[in-house]
């Protein structure tokens, strides 16, 4: 047996190969042992000192879950709790239906780059209705392609594949901020640039005129519709549906008039959320000056 290099410490022959441990501090703060296992020296060697780095430089984690574990906890736990409702809502399926699917199983420190781009790649030619047997779950009369042994290609479109990295990407970085990993792999990887998604064309409606809308109100102001003032809202002041349905009386001040738009009333999961936050910060922190009585707001 050759002798240890200088400062080489902890590491010795082992079974049929070598293996070594580096004293580190987990993340909870506890003082452990983290070994690396080489079939030589040289290699064990190299993996030691990578590791006596790492551990210089902050707490190493010495238990690692998988891609699914890791991402069904970041969901509950971080999500959940501190986002919109309606950000757990669009990730939670993109999370069940694609990225488990797909890495769930890798081990959340060995996820590389490699793996996640060969994934990415791979989602531009994913019948998504063969993968997730939608045809199968429907009523026998209904049954029309997969189930049937005929693919529909209903593969995922751009936006969907961009959505699905985002929400990987966003996992990923608080993985890194909890020091779990120590990059980011799925903002290193390259969005595909084309998808087999058919693409839908959609018919395009023209924009009414200034003239044409001052049309629509009167006639809706004529027929006393409830709604008169959301319309006046929406098309004289640009608001958004649900920035209109959320406003409540103290959003109102007739005497200055001035109109605040800080609430906002969206459906999650089949129920209304009425939330004292709007889409975007600008809508939050701005007020709409001008008269808002009903009836007196001029286009």
């Amino acid at each position: 047996m050759s002798k240890r290099a200088n400062g080489e410490g902890s590491v010795f022959p082992y079974k049929d190969g070598w293996a070594g441990y580096v004293w580190v501090t987990t993340p909870e703060g506890k003082k452990t042992r983290k070994w690396a296992y080489g079939k030589s020296r040289e290699e064990t060697h190299e993996k030691w000192l990578k590791l006596h780095d790492l551990a210089s430089k902050g707490p190493v984690p010495t238990k690692h879950p998988t891609v699914a574990a890791y991402l069904t906890q970041w969901l509950a736990e971080v999500v959940k709790p501190n986002l919109e409702p309606t950000t757990y809502v669009a990730y939670e399926p993109l999370v069940r239906l694609y990225i488990i699917p797909g890495l769930g199983k890798k081990r959340l420190d060995k996820l590389t780059v490699r793996d996640v781009q060969g994934w990415l790649n791979s989602l531009t030619a994913l019948c998504t209705c063969c993968d997730q047997k939608k045809d199968h779950k429907r009523p026998e009369p209904k049954r029309r392609c997969c189930s049937r042994g005929k693919c529909c290609e209903s593969y995922p479109s751009r936006s969907t594949i961009t959505g699905i990295r985002s929400v990987l990407r966003a996992a990923l970085g608080n993985a890194v901020r909890e020091e779990l990993i120590s990059k980011n792999v799925a903002a290193l990887a390259t969005l595909p640039t084309k998808s087999k998604a058919k693409s839908k064309r959609t018919k395009r409606h023209a924009l009414w005129s200034v003239d044409e809308a001052r049309r629509f109100l009167e006639h809706v102001k004529a027929k006393d519709d409830p709604l008169y003032a959301a319309f006046v809202l929406i098309l004289a002041l640009g608001l958004r549906r649900g920035e209109v349905l959320g406003l409540v009386w103290d959003s109102v001040d007739f005497e200055n008039s001035e109109l605040w738009i800080n609430h906002q009333l969206t459906r999650v999961s089949g129920q209304l959320l009425h939330r004292d936050t709007t889409k975007t910060e600008d809508s939050e922190n701005s007020s709409v000056p001008g008269p808002v009585a009903a009836g007196r707001c001029p286009l």
